[in-house]
């Protein structure tokens, strides 16, 4: 039976996501259609080049005429920026959530505990994933739709810089854990502004890594 097209474009953007943007060794270089098709199976051309169209609108990749799809490296400004949305949407989340005694420090807890589980076992993507899920859980505790949405579709970007940020240093890894550590704690013991600082330093870390 023949797959549905817009099934197959939607399992090329994942692949992509997934599979390519996040990996150094892909940064600044080209991909051309014909080789993503071969790396997914049963699926050819097509939904490839429709999945570099959506991609190329979200600003993942750059499309250039008779080249292909360029992946760019990770700049010092998409940092920043990056890291100022999260900022503003994590740092309000935290607010909300503690004020209305509804921290989800189970969940974060039971995330962290995987996190570390996946450090022990050098599972780097596992890793990323987990602080992924970890800061979405924060955010998603609001139950506001629209900013969980608006969190979820950085994640690309996240995964991108996340990283980059364990390529840059090989202790970046227990410096989050430390980090998660500290913000669940400080959540547990239902302290505002303990939180939000713990938050604000794990940002904060993040961004300095990667600005060296």
């Amino acid at each position: 039976m023949r797959k549905n097209p817009k099934s197959n474009r939607a399992r090329a953007y994942e692949f992509i996501c997934e599979n390519i943007l996040p990996v150094p060794s892909f940064h600044g270089q080209f991909l051309a259609e014909e080789d993503v098709a071969e790396m997914i199976e049963g699926i050819s051309r097509t939904p490839v080049r429709e999945a570099f169209l959506l991609l190329g609108a979200e600003g993942l990749i750059q499309l250039v005429p008779r080249h292909g799809a360029f992946v760019p490296p990770i700049t010092r400004q998409e940092v920043h920026e990056v890291l100022e949305f999260r900022r503003l949407m994590e740092i309000q989340a935290m607010h909300f959530v503690m004020s209305e005694d509804r921290a989800p420090t189970v969940e974060m807890r039971s995330i962290l505990d995987r996190q570390i589980a996946s450090a022990s076992e050098g599972l780097e993507r596992d890793f990323i994933e987990l602080d992924t899920e970890f800061h979405l859980a924060l955010v998603s505790s609001q139950n506001n739709s629209l900013i969980t949405k608006a969190y979820s579709d950085l994640k690309a970007r996240n995964v991108r810089i996340g990283m980059s940020a364990l390529g840059a240093t090989h202790v970046r890894q227990d410096g989050v854990l430390s980090e998660h550590e500290a913000i669940v704690h400080a959540m547990q013991s239902g302290d505002v502004a303990l939180a939000t600082q713990a938050l604000m330093d794990h940002l904060t870390s993040t961004e300095a890594v990667l600005m060296k």
